[in-house]
């Protein structure tokens, strides 16, 4: 299921975004995806929780550096708490204290380093 993800993601993630029922993007330029997985849908009641998967498609070193929540709102934007992120293997990482305060699309920006370079991917993610 993983690969069939990652090829859905490299042929549709030409973009910073992609189709939010994906739960993932790729980069076009360093071939690096983030995706996420989540037992419970997300609310705005309580705490999300999820899995974060930070992969190259070939096979590369791939650094974390942050992950964080944000919402656009127009010509403004706000963020939620800090994420309390563990690392779990290379590239998968157990997110908790993800807040999302209010209804909308918002965003897990995930940012790391591949080859001296460093990348920000958006996963839009619906909350109803």
């Amino acid at each position: 299921m993983k690969v069939i993800m990652m090829i859905a993601l490299i042929l549709f993630g030409q973009f910073s975004f992609a189709a939010a029922e994906l739960e993932g993007v790729c980069s076009q330029v360093t071939k690096v995806c983030a995706s996420y997985e989540t037992a419970e849908p997300f609310t705005t009641t309580q705490e999300g929780r999820f899995k974060l998967l930070l992969q190259s498609t070939d096979q590369k070193e791939v650094t974390f550096v942050k992950a964080d929540l944000w919402m656009q709102m127009g010509t403004h934007g706000h963020g939620s708490s800090p994420l309390k992120i563990t690392p779990v293997a290379p590239g998968e990482f157990d997110v908790t204290k993800a807040f999302f305060v209010m209804k909308g699309t918002w965003q897990i920006r995930v940012t790391f380093e591949q080859d001296s370079r460093r990348e920000t991917l958006i996963i839009p993610v619906l909350i109803k």
